[in-house]
């Protein structure tokens, strides 16, 4: 809207512009003679300074972009992705067939901070726990409401100094006093550093306050649940950002019977899951995510996918920056190899989350509308000055906490698929991740080898040829394996 509107005003400008020669040109022709004939085409009236100027402001108007407000932009994405490629998704849960949620988060640093990859990781797993929120809410919710309104009025509140205290104060405002004079000009000048002025210096006199009337509405309310993230799968991501590198991320997650039964077989199954014949065919995983490794830099989370077989798959997705933009060749590999670390933590944590999880939510707001009037009393040098201080202020606080604890403890058959690095495409700050995949025949193998127990096999005697001496030659290792053995 902003955009058409500084076309308009460009379109006005020029238009103006326009009118203004044409009529100028009219004047010049109307006082022309009549006898005198053109014998060439009029030159054009030269532009004013203001109609150029008008020009100039115009078309730098039209040609500035407008402000972009990333959170707009991410529910943009999510409105054209749910009724395009995630529209059957979006059918099934106004169905209420599955249930489906989007959460958004916003990257606390801008690009130029070393530390902005690992930041906005973290905005992708705040998405997700705003999305997983709301799943936990779905699932059933306890919630207590309180609302008080209170009218309080009380003259006879006004505060009072005690004659005990009014002789402390008058003692102790002495005592300050003849500290300043001691100190003289050496306490001037340090005021005067601290921008104080000496004549305004003086100890602040005694006070008391009391409510003397109150006119108030306050409401409270907490809301918690509890509920099993288990088989709770984020589908898709979305980011956004403006012209100043503030990124904003979104994630939506879908859950299901069909997926809870699929999570529940795969953990009773020890790998003995059927391959999906509708399924087989397409590149393998590792060609799927290998060929582009930038695209990666979008992924998060973990999925189930269909390897070229048919088997079903869950894929895993880590990322973590490198933190260091030093030239340094130490110090980056070392970063670098940290980043790994912490990128291999955070995909073994999606399959935690993924299989074994329990998600809790607390909400607490409270408002206040008020009006309220205070007494209050000061002691001044040789008296007491009574005041009263009226206010009206709405009061509000919030307190939002949504926590996520997933745990496994034996899950044979998960390895790294792919290990990549890449830089940002838009700010080129480096990214590292890996990738990591479950697989049932994995899962049976691993479990093969884990349980093997060696067998006696006859042993085969094998001669050795003397070497000869004397001529040159080659030599290497015996094959002693071949690729049966494994």
């Amino acid at each position: 809207m902003k955009i058409l509107f500084k076309k308009t005003a460009l379109a006005f400008a020029l238009s103006s512009l326009a009118l203004g020669v044409h009529a100028q040109g009219t004047t010049a022709a109307t006082e022309r003679q009549p006898e005198t004939p053109l014998t060439a085409p009029q030159a054009e009236a030269p532009q004013t300074t203001a109609q150029t100027e008008a020009v100039e402001i115009a078309a730098a108007d039209a040609a500035e972009p407008a402000p972009v407000d990333p959170g707009m932009k991410l529910m943009e994405q999510i409105d054209e992705w749910k009724y395009g490629a995630g529209a059957g998704l979006t059918e099934r849960a106004d169905n209420s067939a599955i249930f489906m949620a989007e959460g958004i988060a916003f990257v606390k640093v801008t690009p130029d901070a070393a530390d902005w990859a690992d930041h906005r990781l973290m905005a992708y797993k705040e998405a997700l726990m705003h999305a997983q929120a709301q799943f936990i809410e779905f699932e059933g919710i306890s919630t207590r409401a309180e609302t008080v309104s209170k009218l309080f009025e009380d003259k006879s509140q006004m505060p009072k100094f005690l004659p005990k205290e009014l002789q402390s104060s008058s003692k102790l405002e002495e005592v300050l006093n003849k500290a300043v004079a001691l100190a003289g000009g050496k306490l001037d000048e340090q005021l005067s550093e601290l921008g104080i002025n000496p004549d305004e210096f003086t100890a602040a006199p005694p006070e008391k306050r009391a409510r003397l009337l109150e006119n108030s509405i306050s409401e409270q309310i907490s809301t918690r649940a509890r509920a099993s993230l288990t088989g709770l799968m984020p589908v898709k991501t979305f980011e956004a950002n403006d012209a100043q590198g503030r990124h904003a991320i979104a994630v939506i997650v879908v859950a299901s019977d069909k997926m809870r039964q699929f999570v529940y077989d795969m953990k009773q199954s020890k790998g003995d899951l059927a391959p999906n014949p509708e399924k087989v065919g397409g590149p393998s995983l590792r060609e799927r995510f290998n060929d582009n490794k930038t695209a990666l830099i979008h992924e998060f989370g973990i999925r189930k996918m269909f390897d070229e077989n048919g088997y079903p798959v869950l894929v895993s997705f880590g990322q973590a920056g490198t933190g260091y933009n030093g030239s340094d060749f130490n110090r980056q590999m070392n970063a670098r190899k940290g980043a790994f670390l912490y990128a291999k933590g955070d995909a073994y944590a999606n399959f935690a989350y993924l299989l074994n999880s329990v998600g809790n939510a607390e909400l607490s707001t409270s408002r206040k509308s008020m009006d309220a009037t205070d007494g209050v009393v000061r002691a001044e040098r040789d008296s007491v000055v009574e005041s009263e201080e009226q206010r009206i202020e709405m009061v509000k606080a919030i307190n939002n906490e949504i926590s996520a604890r997933g745990s496994i403890s034996d899950l044979p058959g998960t390895r790294q698929l792919i290990r990549w690095t890449a830089k940002h495409p838009l700010h080129g700050n480096e990214i590292n991740g890996v990738v990591y995949v479950w697989h049932p025949v994995s899962e049976q193998n691993a479990r093969d080898m884990r349980d093997f127990k060696p067998k006696r096999t006859e042993q085969v005697q094998i001669q050795e040829r003397k070497a000869t001496t004397g001529t040159s030659g080659v030599s290497q290792s015996r094959d002693l394996m071949s690729a049966d053995d494994f």
